[in-house]
């Protein structure tokens, strides 16, 4: 009789609220980073999401966590939004980065309402699972999240090393190319840390090129009715605006079903580096004709740019310093980027 009379009630909760849910628009940030009340050992990742958020003209909500001992927002204040963006910094213990109420109400969203989820944590796994390397269906990282098997905290990368990234082959996220670092304070046990995701039930979203080993750091998940994206790389640490403005650009899009991507992509064309390892020199060519061409070292850094008008360049690579760039094309259909090694 208790059963049925908490389903009769959670019916009722949906015939009423469902309406709303399915027309809203806009977008709710939950911030859990903990620099509100421990400012001098929690770095504010707030302040490299704010800039993307205002250049794409979302409309959108800012929750922040200011006690992480309290609970975020719950599953009823999330069906007035389209998706959640959750993110934490440098917490790592505790239920910082989400209590269970959170988690609870994160999957009463995600299940009963169709919900949409990006979640950038790089220590959600470690503060709340941290023993586990392998999840059972019933827990919420393989059941909401799509992750089976992790090695946890694999790259810690410190100040100031960077790592490469690049989007995973049939993800939203193929063709972009991009550096991270850390952007926590510098004590002992800080730095950014970085998950590799074994294996997943969704699709492969970024991958880890360097440091060594290579490996997927991040998943996209679409369980039929909900969607979630959830990347152990902290978003907040990709080194250059643009490129993190276009990642979380293409996630958003991914989640409302209109993927962002045509606007940013090449769909019809291919750039072609060779040879690839460069030493002396490099030829780029592409179907369409390219406007313009960024080269990039791994931190981010321009180290050429070309205004041309051409499909076809050869570029001189004899004083580049031997290492890993990135080559991007832009046309008329969008931007692309390819990888340059230089020996």
């Amino acid at each position: 009789m208790k059963t049925f009379t908490k389903l009769l009630a959670l019916s009722l909760m949906l015939f009423f609220v469902a309406p709303n849910f399915l027309s809203a628009q806009n977008i709710l940030v939950v911030d859990r980073d903990g620099s509100f009340s421990n400012p001098d050992i929690f770095t504010d990742a707030w302040q490299y999401y704010q800039p993307v958020f205002d250049e794409l003209g979302y409309d959108y909500d800012y929750w922040e966590v200011e006690d992480l001992s309290l609970d975020g927002p719950d599953w009823l204040t999330m069906t007035e939004y389209s998706m959640v963006f959750w993110f934490t910094g440098e917490v790592w213990d505790g239920g910082t980065t989400m209590t269970d109420l959170d988690e609870e109400n994160l999957a009463m969203y995600l299940e009963a309402f169709n919900g949409r989820l990006l979640l950038s944590s790089q220590d959600f796994l470690w503060d709340r699972y941290q023993t586990y390397g392998t999840f059972t269906p019933e827990l919420f990282p393989y059941k909401y999240l799509g992750v089976v098997e992790v090695v946890q905290d694999l790259w810690n990368i410190d100040t100031p090393d960077t790592a490469n990234i690049a989007g995973s082959v049939g993800s939203y996220a193929e063709g972009l190319a991009f550096a991270v670092q850390d952007i926590f304070t510098e004590e002992t046990d800080d730095g950014l840390f970085i998950d590799q995701i074994l294996q997943n039930q969704g699709e492969a979203l970024l991958e880890v090129i360097t440091p060594e080993p290579t490996g997927i750091a991040a998943v996209q998940y679409d369980a039929g009715t909900y969607m979630t994206i959830f990347s152990t790389i902290s978003l907040a640490s990709i080194v250059n605006l643009a490129d993190r403005t276009e990642f979380i650009f293409r996630s958003i899009g991914w989640l409302h079903g209109t993927t962002g991507v045509a606007n940013q992509t090449l769909e019809q064309s291919e750039i072609i580096v060779h040879p690839n390892p460069a030493s002396s020199f490099v030829q780029i060519g592409c179907e369409e004709t390219m406007e313009e061409i960024w080269i990039t070292n791994s931190t981010g850094q321009v180290v050429d740019y070309f205004n041309i008008g051409t499909n076809k360049i050869e570029i001189n690579t004899s004083a580049y310093s031997a290492g890993i760039y990135f080559a991007k094309v832009k046309t008329a259909n969008g931007t692309t980027v390819s990888r340059l090694i230089v020996e």
